[in-house]
């Protein structure tokens, strides 16, 4: 893939993703309860989901018009930035011990470091936005290496049946996240490195979260993680497309 194909393709795994998580807000009624878990308590619960996933929806398709992608990127940016802040933080120092927060958190902020690439790569000068989008997302890929070593066999019970060594495979994708982030830090190999993890996550998309969806095609959670794992292969894209401009 040329530079030009990993940026379009980065871009529409991106914006796919951003605009699909917020219909998920309007179709459910509720904040997706992985991606987003707002407290039962919150006032106007079902109102704010609401807002939010217009705004996602609207950020999405800002992105794809030449006039008001900037506007489009910085919305979804803010969007992101808010949910770590309003809803993460305080359950992550309310229950530090939860491994599903941290990870949720790390969802949160590789998106929202995705969305800074893409902000960056519209911006005139956004090299500074580029470069804090790629080491966000790439603290985001340590932690998760870090998750499949703690809880490899839980991870490895949730590879389909008819792939072999689970557990090996658990552990390739720790070293694959640990390279990758590496890759990406110190600015080498990050070409090679974007490219062969955006198409892992992808191929995770096809194999692993599409026949869970189909399996449970109601069931909120499934669609929130496909479009989570789609969301990271376009920003990893996305970053081997932008390898030689960061």
């Amino acid at each position: 893939m040329n530079n030009n194909l990993y940026l379009n393709t980065g871009k529409l795994f991106l914006v796919i993703s951003i605009i699909a998580i917020g219909t998920i807000h309007m179709v459910s009624g509720h904040f997706p309860t992985g991606l987003m878990p707002v407290a039962a308590s919150l006032p106007a619960k079902q109102v704010l989901a609401y807002l939010t996933g217009s705004l996602m929806i609207m950020a999405g398709v800002l992105v794809l018009t030449k006039k008001y992608a900037t506007y489009g990127a910085s919305l979804a940016a803010l969007l992101y930035l808010l949910a770590l802040l309003l809803i993460h933080v305080p359950k992550v120092l309310a229950d530090p011990n939860n491994p599903s927060e941290w990870a949720a958190v790390f969802e949160v902020i590789c998106i929202m470091g995705g969305t800074l690439i893409l902000l960056g790569n519209i911006s005139k000068d956004g090299t500074k936005l580029i470069k804090t989008g790629i080491c966000l997302f790439a603290i985001g890929l340590l932690v998760f290496g870090v998750q499949h070593y703690m809880y490899a066999q839980f991870v490895a019970n949730l590879i389909p049946t008819w792939i072999p060594a689970h557990l090996f495979c658990d552990y390739l994708v720790m070293v694959a996240f640990f390279a990758s982030a590496i890759s990406f830090i110190i600015g080498r190999l990050t070409r090679l490195a974007g490219g062969l993890l955006g198409l892992m996550f992808l191929i995770w998309v096809l194999i692993l979260h599409l026949p869970r969806v189909i399996a449970g095609i109601h069931t909120e959670s499934e669609w929130t993680s496909l479009f989570v794992a789609l969301a990271f292969s376009g920003i990893s894209f996305l970053i081997a497309g932008l390898a030689s401009k960061a």
